[in-house]
């Protein structure tokens, strides 16, 4: 049996010009907003900032109270008081950008950061981030820093 009328064709290219209109701006939302989130991301993890004032071994474990320590990603942390965390973010470093272990501190009071069997002692008056770039730690000064958030 065949039924008269006018066949219809091409009805798939309205719809999917329709789709193209909904999802285009809804894809180009999406990526924007993940662009401005790692902007954010790298901007609150750089290692912009003063340097942390240097302390000698010997005014370090003069201190009364014994120092917290912990181990991170081969990376052995002493702190005097004060909350930290850890992570992997990306800096540039020798041979390209790389994964870097960094710690943010807060008010450690005195820091001892030992890699790759080099050790490094800090003072910073407040918080802190440390990274280990090229096998060599880097301490420099934070605002005041929430752990946790």
């Amino acid at each position: 049996m065949r039924v008269e009328g006018r066949a219809r064709r091409g009805g798939w290219i309205f719809w999917a010009a329709i789709a193209f209109v909904i999802a285009a701006p809804l894809v180009a939302f999406v990526a924007w907003k993940q662009r401005e989130a790692a902007g954010a991301a790298e901007a609150y993890w750089s290692l912009a900032g003063t340097p942390c004032l240097v302390l000698d071994q010997a005014a370090f474990e003069a201190r009364q109270r014994k120092p917290m320590t912990f181990a991170f990603d081969g990376v052995s942390l002493a702190r005097g008081a004060g909350h930290m965390e850890c992570t992997h973010r990306v800096y540039d470093q020798a041979g390209g950008r790389r994964e870097a272990p960094v710690c943010d501190f807060s008010g450690p009071i005195a820091l001892a950061v030992s890699v790759g069997g080099r050790q490094a002692f800090y003072a910073p008056p407040g918080s802190a981030r440390v990274a280990v770039i090229d096998g060599a730690p880097v301490c420099v000064q934070r605002p005041w820093t929430k752990i946790g958030n």
